[in-house]
């Protein structure tokens, strides 16, 4: 009766009724039977040659691979191959000819005709992945990287010169002379040539005994030399950087980081230079910690009070026990010692700027004790926001002015005497920039915040925490409100606007629409099911009176009642295009779901997805027909061999697919590949229900990722370039170059 109405419920499923969400204790196709399979005399001898491979018997290892190759010509004949022997003559070299014996065994392997697509991109990549035919393609790369920059310095100018040829001998010896310069400037060792390096390093260290190691031995010590130049040069220049910023460890540990590379007499100055500011520094530390108590003015009551209400924060305490405890003036009309501290503290407390003209007044005098305190109370952006704002402020506009008259001019050359002649080649372009001043002035309409304007905000904000009835804090916060309204945070426009002393209702009104949907549309872009669920209740709450705030509402009960622990999901694309995946050996769909007609039942393009144990959820076309309306689900229950199976399958594929496929590359998943593992081990249902272990991944096929043409890199190492300048008003075609791309393993080799 039970399996009666499971075949109903699918039954139902094909005809594009809707499916009621029930979990059934069924395949999705039914339960599938193979016949099993009886060797035959090459599985025989392919048995015997594993058992020998793994043996490492050379041996029974060469009998055993020749019994297979004429088990396949005696049963086969010449024309028919089974595919088995390219692999046994695989396994038989890995024991006959192991190390670098077996390059040669695999070249001669990759002549047959044969050969599965997969291992032979298995062999020619394990051929091109020697160390020695990587040096020499990245030796290759960096001789042409040098040629095309070359040519490229002179195809440049003579294109762009075709409407102006007057201009070509100053526009040629300009490119040449950059070009010259940047060689000249470049490290001792490139990045190319220091994988070169490493190549030939782990080859000599691999196979000492070779012959190649004695011709690479006086290669590899000079590039080794140039390496150690080239890390000395890097620290060096990391240290002056270091110095000129005011970060004086820094600079002493790269100026020591230099010298252990190479000795230099620039690194030895600097290190020296970075100790003596150390050393001051330190003085200056001890002779300012050298207080005596003997040195200190005898506070009486009044005054300790008076101290104990600043630390406090108690202002008015604080300014009854300074009126009790000051002291007259002497003849000359200053304060007394005694008096001075406690004014300074006083108008330290006052915070806001309108109350802290004595802070101003005491930092402006000479020679007082107190000076240098109450300048760096004014400078202390926690204690006077307002200030730090108004200089962040002021140094973002005189940035933003500077930028807008002069443009790149404002650029400040190099250190050394390749810095500044690199800028003087560039100063005439430089000039013809200044023509272009009113187009950067428009540009100013649409120019994104910088980080001058994200300081001048972040102590704005301080400023209203702090003193939200401040004399600044009307100004301020009209600042904030255009600052956060053209990053189009409506949250912060939100909460500023409610915090003004006369709100407007109707923008209110308007402002919590936005602002409901961007925390709706950070919710939903959440990756974990947790920290999603509780957004979208916050957003629930907070604007349960907007149309977004009420969808969000809706969203935190789905995810509560129906979420699932993992969501690892098939696309319809994915499956058409991976018939084995979606065929007997794993989903077992029926093929009813995939022809494309909506009549008899299609499948959604959203698929089918494993939701947790051995829970599969099957999303059906609606009765519309409509790929954009809602999928109708059927939730199946599968068993534990069939899922183990299809988790085997699915890897298998993408394995072989990034063989053969460069744009199929294997993307990292841990939680995916736990609840994989976990099936193939038959511990689907115990479900992990840790939301760190929550596995979402979407499985697509290419066409859905690509369309209906994928994008190809061009195998012409050149290009044609159509370049043009608004200063001048020139306009030029000319070729170009193509340098080659780094591998994927070069930024490791960076620094």
């Amino acid at each position: 009766m039970r399996a009666a109405l499971t075949l109903a419920a699918l039954a139902l499923a094909l005809g594009c009724q809707g499916p009621a969400a029930t979990l059934v204790e069924a395949p999705l196709g039914g339960k599938v039977r193979f016949a099993p399979i009886l060797p035959d005399t090459l599985d025989r001898a392919a048995a015997e040659l594993a058992k020998a491979a793994l043996a490492g018997d050379a041996a029974k290892v060469e009998a055993a691979r020749d019994a297979l190759v004429n088990a396949e010509r005696s049963e086969r004949g010449e024309d028919d191959s089974s595919g088995l022997v390219p692999f046994a003559l695989e396994a038989a070299d890995a024991v006959l000819a192991p190390g670098r014996a077996g390059l040669a065994s695999g070249e001669a392997l990759l002549e047959r005709d044969d050969l599965d697509p997969a291992l032979r991109e298995r062999l020619e990549r394990e051929g091109a992945a020697d160390p020695l035919v990587l040096a020499q393609q990245r030796l290759f790369e960096a001789r042409y990287a040098s040629f095309a920059r070359l040519f490229n310095a002179v195809s440049a100018p003579v294109g762009r010169s075709l409407l102006n040829p007057l201009q070509l001998p100053y526009t040629l010896g300009y490119s040449l002379a950059r070009a010259a310069v940047d060689t000249a400037d470049a490290d001792p060792l490139d990045l190319r040539r220091r994988q070169v390096l490493v190549y030939w390093q782990d080859f000599a260290l691999r196979h000492p005994d070779a012959p190649e190691v004695a011709e690479l031995s006086p290669r590899i010590e000079r590039y080794a030399d140039q390496w150690e130049r080239t890390r000395a040069d890097a620290a060096l220049e990391r240290a002056r950087d270091a110095l000129d910023a005011g970060r004086v460890p820094a600079a002493l540990l790269y100026a020591q980081r230099s010298l252990r590379h190479r000795e230099s007499g620039s690194a030895a100055e600097l290190r020296d230079a970075a100790r003596q500011e150390l050393d001051a520094e330190q003085h200056a530390r001890d002779r300012s910690l050298g207080f005596e108590a003997s040195q200190a003015p005898p506070f009486g009551a009044a005054e300790r009070a008076a101290i104990l209400a600043a630390l406090v924060g108690e202002r008015d305490d604080l300014v009854a026990a300074r009126v009790q405890a000051e002291l007259p003036t002497d003849p000359e009309g200053e304060e007394s010692a005694r008096a001075a501290p406690l004014r300074f503290l006083e108008a330290s407390s006052a915070g806001d700027s309108a109350l802290s003209e004595p802070l101003e007044a005491l930092a402006e005098q000479k020679g007082s004790p107190l000076a240098r305190h109450a300048a760096a109370e004014l400078s202390d952006p926690l204690r006077h926001p307002e200030r730090a704002y108004h200089r962040a402020r002021s140094a973002e506009r005189w940035r933003t002015a500077r930028w807008v008259v002069f443009g790149p001019l404002t650029a400040r050359p190099d250190r050394g005497g390749l810095g500044a002649t690199r800028y003087l080649l560039d100063l005439p372009p430089r000039l013809q920039s200044l023509l272009l001043m009113p187009i950067r002035a428009l540009e100013l309409a649409w120019r994104k915040p910088t980080p001058g304007h994200a300081r001048a905000a972040v102590h704005a904000r301080r400023y209203l925490a702090l003193y939200p009835e401040g004399v600044e804090a009307g100004s301020l916060r009209g600042w904030l409100l255009r600052h956060e309204k053209h990053r189009k945070n409506w949250m912060g426009v939100l909460r500023l606007a409610e915090g003004a002393p006369d709100p407007d209702p109707e923008e209110l009104g308007e402002l919590r629409e936005r602002a409901a949907e961007q925390g709706l549309a950070v919710a939903r872009a959440e990756p974990r099911r947790d920290l999603r669920a509780a957004l979208l209740a916050d957003v629930g709450r907070r604007f349960r009176d907007t149309e977004a705030g009420r969808e969000a509402g809706r969203a935190a009960r789905e995810e509560a009642f129906e979420g699932t622990p993992h969501e690892i999901r098939f696309s319809r694309g994915f499956l058409v295009e991976n018939p084995e995946i979606a065929g007997p050996q794993g989903f077992d769909l029926s093929p009813a779901l995939l022809d494309e007609d909506p009549r008899n039942g299609e499948l959604h393009p959203d698929g089918v997805a494993l939701t947790g144990g051995r829970e599969a959820e099957v999303s059906l076309l609606a009765a519309s027909g409509d790929d954009d309306d809602p999928a109708e689900k059927l939730y199946v229950k599968l068993p534990a061999e069939r899922l183990s199976r299809l988790v085997a399958r699915v890897e298998e594929t993408r394995f072989r697919k990034a063989l053969l496929d460069r744009d199929e590359a294997l993307v990292a998943d841990p939680q995916r590949d736990a609840v994989f593992e976990r099936a193939r081990l038959g511990l689907a249902d115990s479900v992990d229900m840790r939301p760190g272990a929550e596995a979402r991944h979407t499985y697509r096929g290419v066409r859905e990722r690509y369309g209906m043409v994928r994008a190809r890199d061009s195998i012409l190492p050149i290009e044609l370039v159509v370049q043009g300048s608004l200063a001048d008003l020139s306009l030029g075609a000319f070729p170009r170059l193509v340098l080659p791309r780094h591998s994927p393993d070069a930024e490791l080799y960076r620094d």
